[in-house]
């Protein structure tokens, strides 16, 4: 096994290489986007294991669902998550929804935490932590889009996708991928880098591949970093193969029909046929008399 420690400088070349390559794939620039400190917090519930675009139609339509956000705050779970119906886990995103309403609405009686932008960032997270049901990820982003924190989000998708190019060692934990992600790129960068990374982990055209293959070589994790971006086009270019084997097909139905087919049809002796109408036919007769005599 390589002894060679790997600096932030080496993680940082890999970065800029994955997203020269991203870039084709995705776009070079982050969507424009003017929200409030509430909003990004509402579009990071959605965003969390979703394409961007897609969790872009999901907070247009939560907004276009309600009268205003003291209405989706009085909502039920189950009527909230009729809106994120098209994202995967919808109650998990309709409760952490309606949670963070009513505490800032508790807080403050109102839904407005623009001032947020001028308070230290210190004081924001530890606001946005004190929402139990917001996960990293959502505070992470928040955090980055609206008051400007050095911090790359990082959830399963994004830990995994970075894992299986080689970009982060397979032991690697997600509090631990976003410390080392945020010392490899630069503040300025860290938006457009998390887009893409994000863009790619919730891409329908690689999201299943990407959880089915396993990590590269730990072997030289040198070389496996200094791999990632060669191992990122084959990616996109289709080269790379699942390891999961295809399921077995059952063959008991199979069988039992095969040997339903060949086993032989019984035959009905011809002897026994007229033995056992001649039979019947001499009960017949004798019941018959039988009445008559009854009769006389």
């Amino acid at each position: 096994m390589s002894t060679t420690r790997i600096k932030a400088s080496d993680r940082t070349k890999v970065c800029q290489q994955i997203v020269t390559e991203l870039k084709k794939k995705y776009g070079s620039r982050t969507p424009k986007a003017d929200r409030t400190v509430l909003d990004s917090l509402l579009f990071a519930i959605c965003l969390e294991g979703t394409p961007h675009d897609q969790a872009e139609a999901a907070l247009l339509k939560f907004q276009e669902s309600f009268f205003d956000y003291n209405e989706a705050r009085v909502s039920s779970i189950t009527e909230l998550q009729k809106v994120f119906v098209d994202l995967s886990e919808p109650e998990w995103r309709a409760m952490r929804v309606r949670e963070s309403l009513q505490i800032i609405f508790e807080g403050r009686y109102s839904y407005d935490i623009e001032d947020f932008k001028k308070k230290n960032l210190d004081a924001a997270e530890k606001y946005l932590k004190s929402i139990k049901s917001l996960t990293p990820f959502v505070i992470d982003y928040t955090m980055m889009t609206t008051l400007g924190s050095h911090t790359v989000p990082v959830n399963s998708s994004i830990l995994e996708c970075c894992i299986v190019l080689g970009l982060l060692p397979a032991d690697t934990d997600i509090s631990s991928a976003g410390d080392q992600l945020k010392a490899a790129v630069r503040k300025a960068d860290a938006p457009l880098f998390f887009y893409l990374i994000n863009e790619l982990a919730n891409d329908e055209n690689y999201a299943t591949l990407i959880h089915e293959l396993d990590p590269p070589d730990q072997d030289d994790q040198m070389a496996t970093l200094k791999h990632s971006a060669p191992h990122l086009k084959e990616l996109l270019a289709g080269k790379l193969k699942s390891n999961s084997k295809p399921a077995k097909k059952s063959t008991s139905s199979s069988k039992t029909k095969s040997t339903a087919e060949k086993a032989p049809k019984k035959k009905t002796s011809k002897k026994t046929a007229s033995t056992t109408a001649k039979k019947s036919s001499g009960t017949t007769k004798k019941k018959t008399a039988k009445k008559a005599t009854k009769k006389k």
